[in-house]
């Protein structure tokens, strides 16, 4: 979205006058020959030699800059080819889903038909080197640069696994990232994992939810849980599926005039929970919130990012594109979103532990977990989550969080008497941390499997190659 050197400067004075006020001919005189002058000046005499194109993006990038707000960006073709192809879910790449825990960088899914799949890489596992080079100590923005590259390019990545180390060469190509997953988790609860609000979400969705509603569903958990958002026009359309008469965000622009986003659709008769995390943003946030102020919806999770204001994008003629921020959009109750999130009706941290939460609240009851290799599987449900559990001398122990989800407990802790407390409806259980059948590694607790089976009678455990496998039925 960077255009030549005319339209660079056309692009430039479009953007100046809509975000500020408009100069007097005379000073806009002044202070364009001073630019004209200044930018020939360090064209004669910079040690550099800079071009002019040069000096004009960066003159461009100056005043985007200038106006301290991260989501207004100019970018060339080639950054725009690269950011509309994310908002699509589409990347040059090896097909995987990458998470971060404690520094360290893990594969959080494999893409079907990916590079990644076809080579053996595996959901849990720990990214230790690409292309030889270790990734300690480096960012996971950095990890995940370093995983990205040219279409056709290769790319080494070296894991670790229970099994031991491995090393995959691959071969970088196009990968297409689900837009919308359905799920079916047992219990007349259906599952719906949406990525991102994609110019196709709205029809990848509703076929996703047609299919679980052809089942019987009783119940619905949206996962938007890492998704950034995207097209508010998609957003709107999801939302009409849950929304019978109503609005989905109030729009209000730089005159302070609302322009409401009026939603007519259709209304459901069964729960439906949304979970969300501090990933959740933009139109996400916009979906969720609508659902929320309605009552039609209770969110799980943690607080949601906050980006609450909308960018409509300009194209230049020389091929640059302007992302501009236009509005601020607050929620049907008036609620500001931007720079504060949304607040979940029920905080839970963890993803397993967030998404049983979800599946119980929406009405689910009997679980089966698989626990290992950096991944929990919660009801045919994947996600990354590495220290879920830790195998010590062939005994298996559960993050106390996570069991405490598991058999529908509080869990809570008297440091005076170093206690670790599991209350229930029906029971109170107590553990004193210095028991052998407590462990701590890494600043979290673990209990052992089969303390919890002593416990809790509706619970089942079995554990090979790697994975632990439990049963509930409360």
């Amino acid at each position: 979205m960077k255009p030549v050197t005319l339209w660079r400067r056309f692009a430039s004075l479009l953007l100046a006058v809509s975000l500020t006020a408009g100069p007097s001919a005379a000073a806009f005189a002044e202070s364009s020959a001073q630019s004209d002058e200044v930018r020939e000046l360090l064209e004669q005499y910079h040690l550099s030699k800079p071009a002019d194109s040069t000096l004009d993006e960066a003159a461009i990038k100056g005043m985007v800059e200038s106006l301290n707000d991260p989501y207004t960006e100019y970018f060339t073709q080639e950054e725009w080819t690269a950011y509309s192809g994310s908002l699509e879910q589409k990347f040059i790449g090896i097909g995987v889903k990458l998470i971060e825990e404690k520094g360290a960088v893990y594969i959080q899914d494999v893409i079907g038909g990916s590079p990644a799949e076809q080579a053996g890489i595996r959901a849990g596992d720990k990214i230790v080197s690409v292309d030889g080079r270790s990734v300690a100590g480096k960012t996971f923005a950095e990890t995940q640069s370093e995983i990205l590259g040219e279409e056709g390019s290769s790319v080494s990545i070296g894991i670790t696994r229970s099994s031991g180390s491995h090393e995959f060469t691959m071969v970088r190509k196009p990968v297409q990232l689900p837009t919308a997953a359905g799920v079916w988790m047992g219990d007349g609860i259906g599952y719906l994992d949406l990525e991102g609000f994609s110019s196709d979400a709205y029809d990848k969705f509703a076929a996703e939810l047609d299919k679980l509603e052809r089942q019987g569903m009783k119940g619905l958990v949206i996962d938007l849980r890492d998704n950034g958002g995207g097209y508010t026009d998609q957003a709107q359309k999801i939302a009409a599926l849950f929304i019978e008469n109503g609005v989905l965000a109030h729009m209000i622009d730089r005159e302070g005039n609302d322009k409401a986003m009026v939603v007519e659709g259709t209304s459901k008769s069964y729960p439906i929970r949304v979970l969300v995390n501090g990933n959740s943003a933009s139109a996400s946030e916009l979906f969720a919130a609508a659902l929320q102020d309605y009552g039609i919806a209770k969110l799980i999770g943690t607080r949601t990012y906050g980006k609450g204001v909308v960018q409509q994008i300009i194209p230049v003629s020389s091929g640059g594109v302007l992302k501009v921020t236009v509005e601020e959009y607050y929620t049907p109750k008036g609620y500001k979103v931007d720079r504060k999130g949304l607040a979940p009706d029920t905080v839970v941290a963890g993803a397993a532990e967030q998404l049983i939460a979800g599946y119980r609240s929406a009405g689910g009851g009997s679980l089966a977990l698989a626990i290992g290799e950096g991944s929990v599987t919660v009801n045919r449900v994947r996600m990354g989550q590495p220290s879920a559990a830790i195998q010590q001398s062939g005994v298996w122990y559960v993050g106390t969080k996570l069991a405490a989800a598991i058999v529908g407990a509080s869990v809570s802790y008297d440091s005076s008497s170093k206690t670790v407390f599991f209350k229930s409806e029906n029971a109170l259980n107590k553990v004193k941390t210095s028991d052998s059948r407590m462990r701590s590694e890494g600043g979290a607790s673990y209990i052992d499997v089969r303390l919890l089976a002593k416990w809790y009678s509706g619970l089942t455990f079995s554990a090979a190659g790697g994975v632990l496998k439990i049963g509930y039925k409360g």
